[in-house]
Parts: C-alpha cells; sequence; structure tokens
C-alpha cells in the first residue's frame, strides 16, 4: 500500500505503446516524468496538510512508515536498461545488486545510470547493471527513526528488517519529504501546545518588541496577538522585567506582581542563540485565586491547630475513632483519667484498649446500633474510680457515620469538684458578709447613712471611683448629701493624707472667685497682699479640690478651669509663669448641665472634661428606706448635743415617711433638730409636726388597690395579711404594730397565728 501511495505505477502511453526494446532515452523521459509526477503528488500532499505522513492518529517517524517494500534484487545478469524497467515497474530511485551467491554487491540507482551513460560513451542500455553500483552501500533499519537518517549521503538505500532481510528501499526523496512534514508537525504541535497553555507566554526580541503571545497572555493583558506582536512591550504590558532580562542575561524566577486587583507570579529568561541574547521569554500566571485558596488553607491549619489545642486542653478525656472502631486520636486527659497512655493507643481498636479494659461490650458497636448517643458507667479496679463514657456519632455529608467521638469523665473528680464549689460558695457568702459588713462600719465612720439600694449603688460607684485620679461630677438636688460623698471619695483614695478643700462656686462674688481659686501675684490688683496670695488649687496641692454648685462658675473662669485641667498646670492673677499642680478635681452640682450646655451657660469642652465618671445622688423621696435610720440617727447626735432625749410617735413617723422632703436630708436634719428644741414634751406628736410641714406636699398612699372582684371573705383576709406584712418589716414588737394598727396586742397575736403561713417571722 505504502509504495502505491508513495510512488504510483507510470501507466504506458496508449497512443505509443513501447515493449521490451526501448531506447534508453525513452526510459529516462518516463523516469523524469515519474519523478515530475511524484513532485506533483507531493505538491498536493502539501496542500492537505499532513495528511501524506499522518495517518490513523499517528505521525510516521520511523523509516518502515514511508518506505518502499519490495523483496526484488537486480542480479548480475539485468543489464542497466533491465534495472531501469524494474525500477519503473517497483516505482523506486534504486535497488541492490547481489551476486549468484545472495551477497549484495551494492546498490544500483536510476541517478547513477543517468550519470554514468552521460559520462561515458561506452556505456549503454547493455552495460550489465551491476557496473553502476556504489560499493559499500548504507544499509537502513525500518526500526531507524526518520531524524535519525533524512540527511544521510545518497539518494536510495536498501532497508532491512530486525532479522537483517532486505525487505524494501527507500529514497533520499522520501527520507527528506518526511522529516520535513514531521518537523512542520513538530512546529504546529508545539504550536498548539503555545496557544493551549493555561498560562501566558510572552517572547520579545533583544529591542524589547513582542514576537510571541499566547491566548492566554491576550486574556491577562486585555490585548489581542495582532494588537501585542510588533508592539514594544511596555505599550502593551506593565510589567517591565522582561527588558531587564535582555539587559542582564540573569533570568528571574518567583517574581509576583499586581495589576489592579489580580495578583501574578512570572518565570522569565533570556533567549540565547548561538552564545548571543536574542531576546526573552516571560511565562505569567494569576494566582488571585491560588493566594485566596492559600490565605483559606492557612485559615483552616490555624483552624486544625487551635481544635488540637482546645482538644488538648480539655479537661475530659476525649478520643476519636472511625466507624470501624480504630482509634485515631486521643488527648493526654484521656490517658490520666484512664491510666492508659494515650501515644500508645493510636491505631488500635477501642474494643482492645477500652472495652477490654473495663467492659466486655462494644461501645463503638451500640452507637451504629443505634444511631445514636450511648452513655455507659464503667468502674476502674485499677484507678478505683468511677467513670462515664458518652459516645456520640459524626456523620458526613451523606448522614453516614463517619466518626464516633467519645467523651471521658471521672465521676469521682466531678463529686470532688462540687465539693470544692460548695466550700467556695460558702466562703464567698462569709466574704460576702465580711465585705457588707465592713462596709457598714466604713459608712458610719463617715455619718453616712444608707439602707436602701440606691444609695448603697452610689457608695460602691463612689468607693470604686476613689481608687483612681479621675475627674467625678457629682449630681443630684440640693440637700442629698453631695459634699458627704465628695468627702467618702477623698478620704479612701490614695489622696487621703493631702488636703480637701471645698469651694461654694456660688457663694463666692465673680470678682473674688478668680483669686480665690487661681491666686494673684504681689500688686496685682488694688489692696492686694504684697506677697501674692495661693488660690485653692495651690492650697489642695497633692490633695483633693471639691467645686460645689460648678453650674454656677462664670464662663470667662470657665476656660481657665479647662487649661487647667488640661495642661495641670496655673498662672496665677497678674503673673506670667505657670505653676504646675496636682490636684484631683470633683465637682457638683443640682443643675441640668447638659441643658445648660445647649443653652450656651456653659462650656461643652469643660462639660465633657468634668463629665467624665458621673454619680448621682436620688433625692430623699426616692428612697424612703433611708428616712427612719436618718431620723434615728439625727434623734442620737441631737441627744447628744443637746442633752434631752425624745421620740416620735408612730402616726408622726408615718407622716416623716411619707413626706416628699423637697430640701432632702439637710430639710429632714433642719426639721428634727427644730422639734427636738420646740417640742415641750418628749414625745413628739403629729399634730407638732403637721405645723412644721406643708400640708400639700405630704404623700397619701393608697393602701388598697382593688383590680378585680373576688369574695369578700379572702378579700379582707388579705387586706389583713398585706398590713401584718408591711407593720412586721417595719416594727419589732406586737405591741408597737397594734398600736400602728389601732388594735389590741392579742388582737395582733391571734392575726399572727392565723396567718403564720404568710408571717414566719412570728413562728
Amino acid at each position: 500500500m505504502a509504495e502505491n501511495y508513495y510512488y504510483p505505477k507510470v501507466m504506458k502511453n496508449k497512443n505509443n505503446p513501447r515493449k521490451g526494446g526501448e531506447e534508453i532515452g525513452v526510459l529516462a523521459r518516463n523516469l523524469l516524468r515519474n519523478g515530475k509526477h511524484r513532485r506533483n503528488q507531493a505538491s498536493r500532499a502539501e496542500r492537505l496538510g499532513l495528511r501524506l505522513f499522518k495517518g490513523g492518529g499517528r505521525v510516521f517517524t520511523k523509516v518502515k512508515d514511508v518506505m518502499t517494500r519490495t523483496s526484488t534484487c537486480l542480479q548480475m545478469k539485468h543489464t542497466a536498461r533491465d534495472a531501469l524497467k524494474i525500477f519503473i515497474e517497483k516505482g523506486v530511485n534504486g535497488l541492490p545488486v547481489e551476486d549468484e551467491y545472495g551477497r549484495l554487491l551494492g546498490m544500483v540507482t536510476k541517478e547513477l545510470i543517468i550519470k554514468g551513460m552521460a559520462e561515458s560513451d561506452d556505456v549503454s542500455g547493455d552495460t550489465p547493471a551491476y557496473q553502476f553500483t556504489k560499493t559499500t552501500p548504507i544499509r537502513v533499519k525500518e526500526e531507524a527513526f526518520v531524524k535519525d537518517v533524512w540527511n544521510l549521503p545518497g539518494t536510495a538505500f536498501p532497508v532491512f528488517d530486525a532479522s537483517e532481510r532486505f525487505t524494501g528501499v527507500v529514497s533520499a526523496d522520501q527520507l527528506k519529504t518526511a522529516y520535513c512534514w514531521l518537523a512542520e508537525y513538530r512546529v504546529k504541535e508545539l504550536d498548539a501546545v503555545f496557544n493551549s497553555a493555561h498560562n501566558g507566554i510572552l517572547a520579545i526580541d533583544a529591542n524589547g518588541f513582542i514576537t510571541s503571545f499566547n491566548p492566554a497572555a491576550e486574556r491577562f493583558a486585555k490585548r489581542s496577538k495582532e494588537e501585542a506582536i510588533g508592539r514594544f512591550l511596555t505599550d502593551v504590558v506593565v510589567p517591565t522585567g522582561l527588558l531587564e532580562v535582555v539587559r542582564t542575561g540573569q533570568p528571574q524566577y518567583g517574581k509576583k506582581y499586581q495589576v489592579g486587583r489580580r495578583k501574578y507570579i512570572t518565570n522569565r529568561t533570556p533567549i540565547i542563540q548561538e552564545g548571543q541574547i536574542t531576546g526573552a521569554v516571560g511565562v505569567f500566571q494569576d494566582i488571585s485565586e491560588i493566594e485566596d485558596v492559600f490565605e483559606e488553607l492557612s485559615m483552616v491549619k490555624e483552624l486544625n491547630k487551635e481544635l488540637e489545642t482546645i482538644v488538648e486542653s480539655s479537661y475530659d478525656g476525649i478520643v476519636v475513632t472511625d466507624k470501624e472502631g480504630s482509634i485515631l486520636r486521643a488527648n493526654q486527659a484521656f490517658g490520666r483519667i484512664t491510666g492508659i497512655q494515650a501515644n500508645k493507643v493510636l491505631g488500635k481498636p477501642l474494643q482492645e484498649v477500652i472495652d477490654s479494659e473495663f467492659s466486655g461490650t462494644s461501645l463503638v458497636e451500640m452507637v451504629l446500633q443505634r444511631s445514636g448517643t450511648v452513655s455507659i458507667v464503667y468502674d476502674n479496679e485499677n484507678t478505683k474510680n468511677c467513670l462515664v463514657f458518652t459516645a456520640n456519632p459524626v456523620t458526613n455529608e451523606q448522614g453516614e457515620i463517619a466518626r464516633v467521638v467519645i467523651n471521658v469523665r471521672d465521676i469521682g473528680e466531678l463529686n470532688k469538684v462540687k465539693r470544692q464549689l460548695e466550700q467556695t460558695k460558702e466562703l464567698s457568702k462569709r466574704y460576702k458578709s465580711e465585705l457588707a459588713e465592713l462596709r457598714l462600719r466604713l459608712i458610719h465612720q463617715e455619718g453616712i447613712i444608707a439602707h436602701s439600694n440606691q444609695m448603697e449603688r452610689v457608695l460602691d460607684l463612689a468607693l470604686r471611683v476613689a481608687q483612681v485620679d479621675s475627674t467625678v461630677l457629682i449630681l443630684g438636688e440640693s440637700g442629698v448629701g453631695k459634699e458627704v460623698i465628695a468627702k467618702v471619695i477623698h478620704t479612701n483614695s490614695q489622696r487621703r493624707e493631702g488636703p480637701f478643700i471645698k469651694v461654694n462656686c456660688g457663694a463666692i462674688p465673680e470678682s473674688l472667685l478668680e483669686s480665690e481659686l487661681f491666686g494673684y501675684e504681689a500688686g496685682a490688683f488694688t489692696g492686694a497682699s504684697r506677697t501674692g496670695k495661693a488660690g485653692m488649687f495651690e492650697l489642695a496641692h497633692k490633695g483633693t479640690l471639691f467645686l460645689d454648685e460648678i453650674g454656677d462658675l462664670p464662663p470667662t473662669l470657665q476656660v481657665k478651669l479647662l487649661r487647667v485641667l488640661q495642661d495641670k498646670e496655673l498662672v496665677r492673677l497678674g503673673g506670667v509663669k505657670p505653676r504646675p499642680i496636682n490636684v484631683r478635681i470633683l465637682t457638683a452640682t443640682n443643675q441640668n448641665l447638659l441643658e445648660r450646655v445647649r443653652q450656651g451657660r456653659f462650656r461643652e469642652d469643660l462639660y465633657f472634661r468634668l463629665n467624665v465618671v458621673p454619680v448621682f445622688i436620688p433625692p430623699l423621696r426616692e428612697r424612703r428606706e433611708d428616712i427612719i435610720p436618718l431620723v434615728q440617727f439625727f434623734q442620737e447626735r441631737l441627744s447628744e448635743k443637746l442633752g434631752m432625749k425624745k421620740e416620735f410617735s408612730p402616726e408622726a413617723l408615718e407622716i416623716l415617711v411619707n413626706y416628699d422632703w423637697p430640701g432632702n436630708v439637710r430639710e429632714l436634719e433642719n426639721i428634727i433638730e427644730r422639734l427636738f428644741i420646740t417640742s415641750p414634751g418628749e414625745v413628739i406628736t403629729s399634730e407638732l409636726l403637721r405645723r412644721h410641714l406643708v400640708q400639700g406636699e405630704i404623700r397619701i398612699e393608697q393602701v388598697i388597690s382593688v383590680t378585680g372582684l373576688i369574695p369578700l371573705k379572702e378579700a379582707v383576709e388579705e387586706v389583713e395579711r398585706q398590713l401584718l406584712e408591711k407593720a412586721l418589716q417595719r416594727y419589732d414588737t406586737t405591741y408597737q404594730v397594734a398600736e400602728v394598727l389601732n388594735v389590741n396586742q392579742s388582737t395582733i397575736v391571734r392575726k399572727l397565728n392565723k396567718y403564720k403561713t404568710y408571717c414566719r417571722r412570728w413562728e
């Protein structure tokens, strides 16, 4: 098939048929015509692409793929005319000649015959063919590659198989044509690889002009191949590293760069031909997605490390197995609890490690059977501990159990921890009680009465802010005890050994307030001391300065106060030299400073500088639990001061509790002192008290509130219970309760026995 495909026989001319006596010239013309036909056929094959040397999905790369197969050899008897006829018949350029013993004498080709006839007149068609042989012909193997024999000297070569048996002839034209098409195929193959590469490939010449540009580079550069080829590098792409490679000849590997939001990595190498740098090639890849994957992988690694740390930090033992029961992971707590070394159980079946040690039951099999959580209690005879194993299945995306996580706990340790917790709670209660007692002692030492929750929170906050030097703004109505809280803060602070200076900004005239606060130099104004005078800030050095009624501070002094707070230094009136100060500022006001800021009457920056820690003291009407203790406190102090002892009647006490006290604690103290002095007897009655109070301001409580309908008897009993409960919370004896409720003491005792379930205090 191959010889008919490559070299078809020359058809005889029907108009001039010739037989055995044709002349050598005619044979030569036929050979030339045959050669022209082959050239035409090669041209046609060239037009058809790789069809000539490509078939069945493979490329013809060996001699056996392109040779002309024949077993015919010329004999000693064959003349030149016979040889040419055989050449035409077989479609070959030459054949080997063998002697009578079958030994190869040489190779006879049409070119040798034509050349011999042209060079000598003694040669004719009857000349023996062996005389045209070329000694020692080159033998070619069938399995030889075309690329290895395509340029052998000669025009035709005998071909032998692996057994050294003559199998045909291959011409130099066949080898060269096959090699050319093979080379072209390789070029097209490389071009296809170049165009199919996922990475961008770009090449430039020695002058920096682009010579190669694959489709991947088109996508990265947003330029077509036609727009890029022949243009200077920097006109097409941003990175200019290839120009540096051309200039220095040094390759660059793993270079990263960024264009917009996309990240790339490139390798750049010089193109060297015959020892000269003729250009450079760059291969670059978009690694934006890879960077994202790398970051995600790093996060996963970090998360995995964190999870491992969590597992190892668990106080409980943790074991992870696969669905076959082989142990994949065990933390150190597992070894501590069970007495089994965790690093020696990995890869072993759980049944051999745990189940055989504590029980004959397979824990993993139970989880697989139930498809849920399984808990088993084991008694460990070795460690004398009672252990609880809790196994939980872990399913994959298909809902199948892929892992089993087993949690191991020592109940003995839990009981020990429980006992320790109970002991800690007892200590906490004791410490809390001691702290409360210490707080009461402190409050008593400071002369503070605080029985209500509101005042307890105020005192707690005051004690906390006393430990720092932050500026405190004390808010509250007039008479609630703002100065007392300021003294508490100072007394319990680190400045307790320093002075505590009080200044009422609303009580000092504006013309004198500046000199009182900041001091003045000698001769600062008419009547000033010759030696000057230190202001309140300097007098409070290393101590506390309490500025009461700060809302009345004039605007001109607000600026100067702000400067002192910021710079921690002041300048005396009439002076120029700043003086450093170390003072903690406490301020107080009964005004709405924020409203004054909105009105432009108080500086906003000073307000925020003063309002670092606000402390609000509620009015007395909002903490009525403190009224009776305050009355008792003032009674004791006045009795000691005035040398007389007086008591309030229950009705008077009720009025004191229900009164709204617009003047707060100060008004309460003044009323009690007035009553002590003006009361003729030892008991201060409600009638005497009412004469000193404004009746419209006494709060009348609604004793009973009806929200629904119930039987009258049940309603009466409910009212009695509530009255008894309220009276018991306020008074200590049944006689006092009877006096307040205006009944006999025996009635109170009988009612208490009746409602003892609700009045357990008297059981």
